[in-house]
């Protein structure tokens, strides 16, 4: 679907990596530039048959290319490639593009069709554009963490989710950009801005109302939900956890009448309507919690099921990475590596007549003799420029 777009990748990480992955599935030929030490993620682990998890995970479908771009010969060579390439992305600190010669107004000046995408902390400009930005510190400047975790404990999100957010709205962003330039007259491109922290403000959802509109700020539920209960996990007779939730008061009767057997609960003042439920949260949770140690998971879900209440099992990786439905979807594909298969998590956007792609993940620099050769290089020259480092 993406097929003939060709982007140059400079990010590194998580956030721009996984952006242009996403755009990679789907056809564009992504060319990761990387120094000639690679990507910091190459180094986090060797798991999957010697490499790093996190590289194998964002970098699929990618050719490498190894430049030094404090080299003015290497600078050189990204002039040419951005000669037809249709999107530059970086994930930099904000103002070294400049330093290193590609930012957006000199690349345009070679190419103005050229869509320019940064990603960073905080942005550009403005008090925070120096701030480191990476994903553990961005959930605490966001107000992630103070709103995850145990009442008596703040807790991390185990995800990525601050750089995989600011990937997913950078994606959204650059596909957006290259169909306003098919249909503009002139055909420029244009530059772009995505910040993760504007991109967690954004999935803030409703808790800045409840300030704005009563001064109230989250409160940590653990495992629970901050407007809705009953909702959640809880603790079956056989130790295992059932996940349901009554989003309405038809929900909440029927759950009493039919599932727990408890009709003396909804006409009880104190959980007549969710506000009061709410506001009694930590007595129904009692009275909830003892119904469920009654009978074990399983049967729960029947019955859940059984009067049309959402419901689900609490499901470990093993049982995740085994599920019918991701087998049923063919969620799992295998991709080639000079280290072997390697399975991977297909892209989820499914469309009627085209395939994501899973090909392969790149060596560092595997593909530079092939990049520079298309630019018409020699083999001699390709060997001077790697004799004085600049690939």
């Amino acid at each position: 679907m993406l097929e003939g777009i060709k982007i140059l990748d400079f990010s590194i990480g998580v956030s721009g990596p996984f952006c242009t992955r996403l755009l990679a599935d789907w056809g564009a030929q992504v060319l990761k530039i990387e120094k000639p030490g690679g990507d910091v993620s190459r180094e986090w682990d060797s798991v999957v048959n010697g490499m790093s998890s996190g590289y194998v995970w964002v970098n699929r479908n990618k050719e490498s290319i190894t430049l030094n771009l404090k080299n003015s010969r290497a600078r050189e060579i990204i002039y040419r490639l951005v000669e037809d390439a249709d999107v530059v992305i970086e994930n930099f600190t904000p103002g070294t593009v400049y330093d290193l010669g590609i930012d957006y107004e000199t690349l345009r000046k070679i190419n103005p069709r050229i869509i320019y995408c940064h990603i960073s902390g905080y942005g550009q400009d403005g008090p925070y554009k120096d701030e480191k930005a990476y994903d553990l510190l961005m959930q605490g400047e966001s107000g992630i963490i103070l709103m995850t975790g145990s009442p008596d404990a703040p807790a991390k999100v185990p995800l990525s989710i601050c750089d995989l957010t600011s990937g997913m709205y950078a994606a959204l962003g650059i596909t957006m950009a290259l169909y306003n330039r098919a249909a503009a007259p002139s055909g420029e491109g244009q530059e772009l801005e995505v910040t993760m922290f504007d991109s967690m403000l954004s999935l803030l959802g409703y808790f800045p109302h409840f300030y704005w509109h009563r001064g109230e700020l989250p409160v940590r539920v653990g495992m629970k939900h901050h407007l809705l209960t009953p909702y959640g996990p809880y603790l079956a007779k056989d130790g295992k956890y059932i996940s349901f939730a009554c989003l309405s008061q038809e929900h909440w009767r029927r759950f009493c009448n039919q599932v727990i057997e408890r009709p003396d609960l909804p006409g009880k003042p104190e959980f007549d309507n969710n506000e009061k439920r709410i506001a009694n949260r930590e007595e129904l949770e009692r009275v909830v919690g003892e119904e469920l140690l009654k009978r074990n998971r399983d049967e729960w879900l029947e019955r859940l099921r059984a009067v049309g209440i959402p419901c689900g099992r609490v499901n470990d990786m093993e049982e995740v990475l085994n599920h019918p439905q991701l087998v049923h979807r063919g969620l799992v594909r295998t991709i080639d590596t000079l280290h072997g298969r390697v399975n991977e998590i297909d892209n989820p956007i499914r469309f009627s007549g085209h395939t994501s792609k899973m090909h392969y993940v790149p060596e560092l620099g595997e593909h530079t003799a092939k990049i520079l050769a298309e630019l018409g290089c020699s083999d001699e020259q390709i060997e001077d420029l790697r004799a004085q480092s600049v690939v």
